[in-house]
């Protein structure tokens, strides 16, 4: 009985003040013609980098990007696809099916942001490959190339903050 008591004071704290997971959003943030724009991650973010510039400025933490509460905010030309680190207090998985039709890019809508994915049965016999033909994107999974699929989605339900 003795190690039993601190383990269930452990377990009220946890039931009172809740858990977070630290997870990954990824998000497109664009600076267009140099001027500042704030983009909406709905998220508070802890830290942001660049997953793949898609400008030929610069783009440099504190200078041409950097993360605000829950927007993302860009500068001097800077335009990227970012991973956002944020705590989420509700993680959820759903099943969502999402259909490449006539080998179009198709987006379709998650309630919240989108942290991974996989594929539970393939509807098309054209391939499903992550970030080939599927992925995902702030709170939308994508479909491209033909890929057809049932996925499981694990996404954060927090409510959104911006």
């Amino acid at each position: 009985m003795q190690g039993q008591m601190p383990v269930a004071i452990f377990l009220c704290l946890i039931a009172v003040w809740g858990t977070s997971e630290a997870v990954t959003g990824i998000f497109d943030c664009d600076s267009n013609n140099y001027q500042y724009n704030s983009c909406c991650t709905g998220v508070r973010g802890i830290s942001a980098s660049v997953m793949k510039k898609r400008s030929v400025s610069d783009c440099n933490m504190g200078n041409s990007f950097a993360l605000y509460g829950c927007n993302l905010w860009v500068n001097h030309g800077c335009r990227a696809r970012f991973y956002v680190n944020f705590d989420c207090q509700n993680m959820r998985t759903t099943s969502a099916t999402c259909s490449s039709h006539g080998y179009t890019y198709a987006t379709c809508p998650i309630s919240g942001v989108v942290t991974s994915m996989y594929v539970t049965t393939k509807h098309s016999v054209s391939s499903c490959e992550y970030n080939k033909s599927f992925g995902f994107l702030g709170n939308n999974i994508w479909v491209d190339k033909g890929c057809r699929a049932t996925f499981t989605v694990h996404y954060c339900a927090d409510p959104k903050c911006c």
